[in-house]
């Protein structure tokens, strides 16, 4: 089967050869041979078009998957308007530090300062706040490191990271 453009190059070719003028046999032919081509560019244009509905239908099924994994995974925290304001976060403060070891900016909820917590670099998997103090240079420095008696915060440092 020919495609449509070496239908076109067939009838260039005929209509060189061929007096239009007339109204002969040849000239019946290529204007047979004009219709050929153009049911072919429809038929054609009718198979795209269909193609383009599937997808589009396709298109619209992945988006309301997509939209029940945002639901499922998000829940009715997600906002499609968002407006860059966290409204339902509010209350939430972030802190920002430096992993001495690697240098990779972090943050965590500025809770974590108030708690027994420890905050790990995403990147090295160095601690880089232990149990009420920062890990920096390899030494944790505890704000509660001459009050504390139990020896949780001020002691950090030797049941702590490995030090640089």
């Amino acid at each position: 089967m020919a495609t449509v453009r070496e239908k076109i190059a067939y009838l260039r070719g005929l209509l060189e050869g061929t007096d239009l003028a007339g109204n002969g046999p040849q000239a019946r032919v290529v204007w047979e041979k004009i219709l050929e081509i153009l049911d072919a560019v429809a038929d054609r244009l009718d198979e795209l078009e269909l193609g383009e509905e599937e997808i589009e239908e396709y298109l619209e099924a992945i988006d309301a998957d997509l939209a029940d994994l945002e639901e499922e995974v998000l829940g009715d925290d997600f906002d499609d308007d968002d407006d860059g304001l966290d409204d339902d976060d509010e209350d939430a403060h972030f802190v920002e530090m430096q992993c001495p070891n690697c240098g990779e900016t972090v943050y965590f909820e500025e809770h974590f300062l108030f708690g027994e917590h420890e905050v790990a670099c995403p990147e090295c998997g160095r601690l880089i706040y232990v149990l009420n103090g920062v890990e920096s240079n390899g030494d944790a420095s505890g704000r509660e490191e001459d009050e504390d008696a139990g020896g949780t915060g001020g002691d950090a440092g030797e049941d702590g990271p490995p030090r640089a």
